[in-house]
C-alpha cells in the first residue's frame, strides 16, 4: 500500500481548516490504496481515524516541534513550513500571505505579530530546500515566493471542495449581499459596513449575510448599529459548517468581496461555482481566481458603496472562474502515483 503523510499540526480554523478536511475527505473517497497519517492539532481531534487514514493528535508544541525534526518522506507540509531534514516526495502546501510581508509592514503590526512571522520567515528562508516542491495557489503567490525565498521549485497547484448545486438550488434569494469570511484584519470588514451604512444613509434597502466570529464585539456592535436604522439589514451568521454555507451561497445574489490581501481567494471560486454575480477589489489576486462582474477601490467605502447601489439597480456581468481543481495533481506530486 502507498503511503502519504500530512503534516498539519499549524493549521486551526479559516481556509486552511476547510482544504484539510476536503483533501482527507477526496482521499478517503477516491484513493483507497493510499494509506493516509495525518498530525493535526488537538483543537481539530473531531478528525477520526477512517479504513485508510491514521490520525496522529499533537497536544503541546514540542510535539510539534519534535514532528518537523524527523525525517518522513512521502510528505504534505500542509502548514507553509519546510522540514528541519530533506525528505523525499516532499510538498509544502503555502498559502500564508503574512510570510511574504516585508519587515516594514511587518514591523506596523503588534511586535508578538512581527516576532512571529519575522522567525518564521528566517525559518523558511534556511530550510525550505528540505522539499522538493513548494505549492502555491495563483501565479501573484509563486512569484512572490521565488522572489522572497529565491526558491525555483514552487509550482501552482490550487484546490478547492464545491458546493453541490443541485443539493442546494435555492430559487428564493433572500440576501442580495452575503460575505462569508472570519473576520481577520485584512478581511477589510469595517470598510464593508462604512458602505453599508452609506447605503442606509441614502434609505437603499439593502439585505446582506456576514460570518464573523462572535468575539468581535467592535464589529458586533457596529452591526447593531446600522441595523438600528431600519434600511440596511445585516444578518450576522457567525461560523458557519461547508453545508451551512453553501445554503447561504444558494440563498444570495451576489457576493461582495473586499479583502485587501489573499493568497488565493476561495470565496470567489465557491461563489462563481455556485452562479453568484461577484463584486470584488480591484486588486490582483482577484483576476487570479474570477472574472468579475465589477470591481471597486477596496481602500474607498464610498466607491464599494457605490459599485453596491449600482449593481442593485441591476447593471452587472455574469462572473466567471478562472480556476480548475488540482487536488488530484497535487496527491500525485506527494505519492508519485496517478489515480487513472
Amino acid at each position: 500500500m502507498l503511503e502519504m503523510n500530512i503534516i498539519a499540526p499549524n493549521i486551526k480554523n479559516g481556509g486552511g481548516k476547510e482544504l484539510l478536511e476536503y483533501l482527507l475527505e477526496h482521499l478517503d473517497q477516491m484513493y483507497k490504496e493510499i494509506m493516509v497519517t495525518v498530525y493535526i492539532d488537538k483543537s481539530l481531534s473531531y478528525i477520526q481515524n477512517t479504513k485508510n487514514r491514521k490520525v496522529i493528535v499533537l497536544e503541546s508544541a514540542f510535539e510539534k516541534i519534535s514532528l518537523f525534526m524527523k525525517k518522513i518522506d512521502n510528505a504534505l507540509y500542509f502548514g507553509n513550513l519546510p522540514p528541519l531534514l530533506k525528505s523525499k516526495n516532499s510538498v509544502v502546501y503555502f498559502h500564508n500571505l503574512y510570510l511574504l510581508m516585508n519587515l516594514k509592514t511587518l514591523s506596523a503590526s503588534s511586535l508578538k505579530f512581527f516576532i512571529k512571522y519575522f522567525l518564521q520567515q528566517i525559518y523558511i528562508k534556511k530550510f525550505v530546500s528540505n522539499v522538493d516542491i513548494v505549492a502555491c495557489q495563483n501565479n501573484f503567490i509563486k512569484n512572490k515566493f521565488v522572489k522572497k525565498y529565491n526558491f525555483q521549485n514552487v509550482e501552482i497547484l490550487p484546490f478547492f471542495r464545491l458546493c453541490d448545486k443541485k443539493k442546494y438550488d435555492f430559487k428564493d434569494k433572500k440576501y442580495d449581499f452575503c460575505y462569508i469570511s472570519l473576520a481577520h484584519p485584512h478581511k477589510n470588514h469595517f470598510l464593508l459596513l462604512d458602505a453599508l451604512e452609506l447605503l442606509s444613509k441614502k434609505q437603499i434597502k439593502v439585505r446582506i449575510a456576514l460570518t464573523i466570529e462572535s468575539d468581535k464585539q467592535d464589529l458586533i456592535d457596529k452591526i447593531t448599529k446600522i441595523n438600528s436604522y431600519g434600511v440596511v439589514k445585516i444578518d450576522n451568521l457567525g461560523v458557519l459548517s461547508k453545508d451551512c454555507v453553501c445554503k447561504v451561497y444558494s440563498e444570495s445574489k451576489c457576493l461582495v468581496f473586499p479583502s485587501t490581501e489573499e493568497t488565493f481567494g476561495l470565496g470567489l471560486i465557491e461563489a462563481t461555482y455556485m452562479n453568484l454575480d461577484v463584486i470584488a477589489a480591484d486588486l490582483k489576486y482577484v483576476y487570479q481566481a474570477v472574472e468579475p462582474s465589477m470591481v471597486f477601490n477596496p481602500y474607498s467605502a464610498r466607491m464599494c458603496a457605490d459599485i453596491m447601489e449600482k449593481y442593485l439597480k441591476g447593471t452587472s456581468k455574469e462572473s466567471v472562474p478562472l480556476v480548475k481543481n488540482n487536488i488530484d495533481k497535487l496527491i500525485n506530486k506527494v505519492c508519485n502515483y496517478v489515480q487513472k
